[in-house]
C-alpha cells in the first residue's frame, strides 16, 4: 500500500514518548509498504532530523508552524482542545488537499489528537486515527493531582472539550488505534468505529539487560514538562524520598530528562538529588541505577520508560497508574504501589536484596521479549490495516 503518516513534529530526534512511538510505527509499516510522511516543523527548524527518517521514508513533506503561530491559533480556536487547537493549520489543510488529490495514496495515518482533524482534508480512501492516548482521561487524572486552582480549572475546562471532540474526530477515521486496553475500552463505549489496541513497544536489540547496580541509586526519567511526569517526581521527593532517606542514607536519585520546570529544578538544592537534564543515551545512567521509579499519578495510556527499563533488567517500582495498560503482574514483573509509606516500603526492599532484584530483572525482560518488542508491535500493525483495508 501507498500510505501517508501524518505527524505532529519530526519524529527524530527519539527524545519524547511520542516520537519514540511514531518513530517505530513509521519505520515498521515501510517494511512492507511505501510511506511518506507530512509533518509540522518550527520556523527555525534546519532539517537535521531528515536524513535518519530519508533511509525508509519515500517522501518527506515539511509545513512551518511556530510557536507564534501555535498560540495564535490556540486563541482563534478556544472551542478546540488546545493541543488539536494549536495545530490547525490552514496551510497544513490546503497542502494534504493538493497532495492527496494528486498523489493516489491508499491509506492515510494521523498520529495523535494534535493530527486528527486532517483526516477530513485527505482524498484518500482508507484512514487511520492513530489516537495513542484518550486525553480525556489523562485531563480527569491530571486535574485531581494539579497544584493551584488555574491549573486544575484548565484542566477541567480542557477534559470536558476533550470529551466532546475525541468521539467527533475519531469518526472521520475507519480504524482507530490506542495504546491501552482500558483507553479502548472507554472510547469504545462512545464510537461505532473500529478501536483496536496497539500496544507501546521497546527496542529490544537497543534497551538490552545491565549488570546489576553497586549503589544505591534511583532513576526516574521521561520528558519532564510534561504534567504528568513533573507532577510525579516532585511527589515522591516530597512524599517518599524521604521515608526511603531514612531507612537507606546514602540513597541516591537521578532525574533525568528534557526542559524540568522549575519545579523539578528545585529538586536539585538537596545534594542526593542529580539533575542530569537531557540524556541522549539513557543507558549510562540505567547502569548507574539499582531501581527504576515511576510514581505517576496522572496520564492515559501506557509509560515507555517502564517498557525500557524492564528491557534492561532494571527492576521498577510503579504507582498502579504509572503501569496501566500493561500486562505486568505486581511482584512478578514489577512492584506497584500507591500510597507512600508502602511505595518507599518496597523501594527499600529492593535496594536492600539483590535476590529479589535478579528475579525481576529476568522476569521483566522476558516479558518484553515476549509481548513488546517493536518488531512485535510493527507485524500487530500491519496485521491490523491489512486486515481492514
Amino acid at each position: 500500500m501507498k500510505i501517508l503518516f501524518l505527524t505532529a513534529e519530526p519524529p527524530w530526534p527519539l527524545d519524547q514518548g511520542d516520537k519514540l512511538r511514531n518513530y517505530n510505527l513509521l519505520r515498521c509499516l515501510a517494511k512492507r509498504h511505501q510511506v511518506s510522511l507530512a509533518t509540522f516543523v518550527d520556523g527555525r527548524d534546519v532539517g537535521e532530523w531528515r536524513r535518519p527518517l530519508e533511509e525508509f521514508c519515500g517522501d518527506i513533506h515539511a509545513v512551518t508552524l511556530s510557536r507564534k503561530m501555535m498560540i495564535g491559533n490556540a486563541l482563534r480556536l478556544p472551542h478546540l482542545p488546545v493541543t488539536a487547537a494549536a495545530r490547525a493549520s490552514r496551510r497544513m489543510a490546503f497542502f494534504l488537499r493538493n497532495l492527496t488529490r494528486q498523489e493516489k495514496y491508499d491509506l492515510v495515518i494521523a498520529c495523535q489528537l494534535k493530527m486528527a482533524g486532517f483526516l477530513s482534508c485527505c482524498f484518500v480512501p482508507g484512514k487511520v486515527f492513530e489516537m495513542t492516548d484518550v486525553l480525556s482521561i489523562y485531563r480527569a487524572r491530571l486535574g485531581r493531582v494539579a497544584r493551584g486552582p488555574g491549573t486544575r480549572i484548565f484542566s477541567i475546562f480542557e477534559q470536558y472539550k476533550l470529551a466532546f471532540w475525541e468521539p467527533r474526530y475519531a469518526r472521520l477515521a475507519d480504524l482507530v488505534l490506542l495504546a491501552s486496553p482500558f483507553d479502548a475500552e472507554f472510547l469504545r463505549a462512545k464510537i461505532k468505529t473500529p478501536v483496536q489496541v496497539l500496544p507501546n513497544g521497546v527496542d529490544t536489540e537497543y534497551f538490552r539487560p545491565l549488570p546489576d547496580a553497586d549503589e544505591p541509586v534511583l532513576i526516574f526519567y521521561g520528558h519532564l514538562r510534561y504534567p504528568p511526569n513533573a507532577d510525579g517526581i516532585v511527589y515522591f521527593c516530597r512524599a517518599i524520598f524521604p521515608e526511603v532517606k531514612r531507612v537507606v542514607p546514602e540513597a541516591k536519585l537521578l532525574i533525568a530528562g528534557k526542559e524540568p520546570p522549575p519545579e523539578v529544578r528545585a529538586l536539585s538544592r538537596d545534594r542526593s538529588i542529580e539533575l542530569p537534564g537531557y540524556v541522549p543515551d539513557l543507558r549510562a545512567f540505567l547502569a548507574r541505577s539499582a531501581v527504576v521509579i515511576c510514581p505517576v499519578r496522572a496520564g492515559a495510556g501506557t509509560r515507555l520508560k517502564i517498557l525500557e527499563a524492564l528491557a534492561c533488567g532494571k527492576p521498577v517500582v510503579s504507582t498502579s497508574i504509572g503501569c496501566a495498560g500493561l500486562a505486568v503482574e505486581p511482584g512478578k514483573h514489577l512492584e506497584v504501589a500507591d500510597e507512600p509509606a508502602d511505595f518507599a516500603s518496597k523501594v527499600v526492599e529492593l535496594l536492600n536484596s539483590r535476590e529479589k532484584r535478579s528475579f525481576l530483572a529476568r522476569q521483566g525482560r522476558s516479558l518484553v521479549e515476549a509481548r513488546y518488542s517493536w518488531e512485535a508491535i510493527g507485524e500487530r500493525l500491519n496485521t491490523l490495516i491489512e486486515g481492514v483495508f
